[in-house]
C-alpha cells in the first residue's frame, strides 16, 4: 500500500488540471465537479498517508 499512495495525489493533480481546462473552455459546471473530485482525491491521499505513520 505504501507504493500506491502517490496515485491519490496524481489523481488529484489530474482532476485539478481537468478543472482548469474546463474553466478555459467556459464550462463552470464541469469545472466545479472536477475541483470537488480533486478535493476528494486529496483528502483520501492525506487519509492514507496518516494511516501509514
Amino acid at each position: 500500500m505504501r507504493k500506491t499512495l502517490w496515485i491519490w495525489f496524481v489523481g488529484c493533480a489530474a482532476w485539478v488540471f481537468d478543472g482548469f481546462i474546463s474553466l478555459r473552455y467556459h464550462d463552470p459546471l464541469h469545472a466545479r465537479l472536477a475541483f470537488c473530485v480533486a478535493m476528494v482525491f486529496l483528502v483520501a491521499g492525506f487519509f492514507y498517508r496518516a494511516q501509514q505513520r
